[in-house]
């Protein structure tokens, strides 16, 4: 499943789109100034929410840079304590604990998933490339 030719770039764009779409989603999320009154499974449900965003862009940007995983782990780690303290100035309650979960978010994200998430990506390219061969 190697990228070769024009290939690559065109997934890869595609890839980044995907993550730039789901970066615009997560940021709406956080400083939206209300959020829908959702009751929540279990108390402190949106750490998870948090521990799922973070791990997810991490996964989907660390496998469109695979080289450059550590930077974009700490990248979104510092980006989640931005947020927070954006979300002071929304009307939003900020809480170093959400920032807490950003940073395991992360962090989880940098180690399997993003493995996983390089994977599917380089199986979407070896498929275009068959596809369009």
């Amino acid at each position: 499943m190697a990228e070769t030719g024009i290939v690559a770039p065109i997934v890869q764009r595609g890839w980044i789109a995907a993550g730039v779409a789901l970066l615009a989603l997560i940021i709406w999320g956080s400083l939206a100034p209300s959020l829908p009154d959702i009751q929540a499974p279990v108390p402190q449900f949106d750490k998870f929410e948090h521990i799922g965003a973070y791990l997810l862009l991490t996964a989907w940007f660390s496998a469109a840079y695979p080289k450059r995983w550590l930077w974009i782990a700490v990248s979104f780690a510092v980006f989640g304590g931005i947020i927070e303290i954006l979300q002071g100035y929304t009307g939003r309650d900020p809480d170093w604990f959400d920032w807490f979960a950003d940073c395991i978010g992360a962090g989880l994200g940098a180690w399997y998933p993003r493995r996983w998430a390089l994977r599917m990506r380089l199986f979407l390219a070896d498929r275009y490339a068959r596809r369009h061969a």
